[in-house]
């Protein structure tokens, strides 16, 4: 009856008109899941997750306009676990939003971010902060927008300085309630951004139906996006759709100056990734925010060199590919700006920070 029971619940969880038989792993999967549950239950009470924050930078300018809040999991060796790490449990390592494993977590994540961007605002740095949350969460009974109006009130958060991004557009979740909860938060001030966009069919029946601020494309577009035509035509046409409806765009995993370049020739406004910086600790964040934001590639730079501001190679724009040149900077050195002074061309001005790595990755020690 056990063994049946797993199989109807995955069954379940596939849809309608599924047939699912049972296999040990599943009943592997069932302890696994309880394990790690009592593990993020431990983590959370003890203090082991740590939250970064990743600039979000406008492409025309370089200027920081919000920051994105990032959790992470600091292991007993000291290295910091991306969400995709430590939740990845199931079939083919798909992550699960499901249940009190994930919910405290969240509650943690929002918290904490609404009360480090408080305290960034009284020192002087009024940046918004993003946070992603699942439409689930977003619909669950325990998080209604009275609550969310609270945390605000409670940590001195001007509402218009939080922006919750939708993490999932499942074709399953009712859009008529999400419409009303999302209406509700925007009358506080809370603006919202829906994630992945460009992903699949579902993210496009979400914004047709749902009232959204912010487009955030989709890595897997940002990554094909100088290489492939037919992905540049598609990006192209979702940040048509995207600029006719008065929504800022945001690129996610902007790794590279090429990719800056051709996102904001096609109407991109914002970018997030290795392009400009890593996730941040609180201190590195606000050493960033006070410089003001990072170099960016000028119009025109295809066919001359620009500074990769990431890494702090110069990078020579060609048609295909790219010829990176070491300057002999010391690696691991925090985050700086080279100013007028220093005897640099306006086009290298950047923010040199840590060696580039996967968006996935966490490129601070922790803290």
């Amino acid at each position: 009856m056990r063994n049946a029971d797993l199989a109807m619940y995955r069954a379940k969880q596939a849809g309608k008109g599924c047939v699912k038989l049972y296999a040990p792993q599943m009943q592997a999967d069932v302890v696994r899941r309880a394990e790690l549950a009592t593990k993020l239950r431990t983590a959370l009470h003890d203090g082991e997750f740590a939250l970064l924050h990743q600039p979000v930078v406008e492409l025309a300018g370089g200027r920081i306009t919000a920051v994105a809040a990032l959790a992470r999991w600091r292991s007993a060796q000291g290295i910091l676990f991306t969400p995709a790490e430590f939740l990845r449990v199931g079939d083919r390592g798909r992550l699960k939003e499901d249940g009190d494993r994930t919910a405290e977590l969240g509650r943690w994540q929002l918290e904490e971010a609404v009360q480090q961007a408080a305290g960034r605002h009284r020192a002087g740095h009024p940046v918004p902060v993003a946070v992603r949350i699942s439409a689930h969460r977003l619909l669950d009974r325990a998080l209604p927008p009275k609550s969310i109006e609270a945390l605000l009130s409670r940590h001195g958060l001007p509402s218009g300085s939080l922006v919750l991004e939708l993490a999932d557009t499942d074709p399953r979740i009712p859009l008529e309630e999400l419409e009303r909860r999302l209406v509700a938060l925007r009358r506080l001030g809370v603006r919202i951004a829906l994630d992945g966009f460009g992903s699949g069919a579902a993210a496009i029946g979400a914004l047709r139906r749902l009232p959204v601020d912010v487009l955030r494309l989709d890595r897997d577009l940002v990554d094909g996006v100088v290489d492939s035509a037919r992905l540049h035509k598609i990006t192209s046409g979702l940040l048509r759709i995207a600029s006719d409806l008065g929504m800022q765009s945001v690129a996610d995993g902007v790794d590279l100056p090429e990719q800056i370049v051709a996102l904001r020739a096609m109407g991109c406004t914002h970018g997030q990734g290795m392009a400009f910086s890593g996730p941040l600790d609180e201190h590195r964040l606000r050493h960033a925010l006070t410089q003001g934001g990072y170099a960016v590639p000028g119009p025109g730079s295809e066919g001359r060199e620009v500074v990769l501001s990431g890494t702090g190679l110069p990078v020579r724009h060609v048609k295909k590919g790219r010829e990176p040149v070491s300057p002999g900077r010391v690696p691991g050195e925090l985050p700086r700006r080279f100013g007028p002074g220093d005897g640099r061309d306006g086009a290298e001005t950047a923010l040199a920070s840590p060696p580039l790595r996967p968006n996935s990755e966490t490129s601070v020690p922790p803290t």
